[in-house]
């Protein structure tokens, strides 16, 4: 549930990212940042479907975690000086979800 919700979120921040940087009168479009956040929501988006389609058992997922934590990081960072807000709550959503579905929550015995 969580990687779907990973990728959903994902897909809406390259979506606001490309409105941002494309779309006429946003007031940041056509600027270097906003290509780089479109940038950066892309390369969020392609490391969410790496890491979901990636072996569950395999070491390597907790680096690409720690990897993809930087794109998603500084698209929220580009995205808040662009002040587009819905960017950086997708890029957080997308981030949590995707920690949230590596490391579940523990479900703990109430006495």
């Amino acid at each position: 549930m969580f990687g779907a919700v990973s990728i959903l979120a994902a897909l809406v921040g390259v979506a606001l990212a490309a409105f941002g940087a494309l779309a006429p009168d946003t007031g940041v479009n056509g600027t270097l940042g906003a290509y780089l956040a479109l940038l950066g929501a892309l390369a969020v988006t392609v490391a969410v479907l790496i890491l979901i389609a990636a072996k569950p058992g395999s070491g390597m997922r907790d680096l690409l975690i720690g990897l993809m934590l930087l794109p998603a990081s500084l698209t929220a960072i580009a995205a808040w000086f662009l002040m587009q807000n819905w960017l950086i709550c997708a890029m957080v959503v997308a981030t949590l979800a995707l920690l949230f579905h590596r490391y579940p929550p523990q479900k703990r015995a109430v006495r």
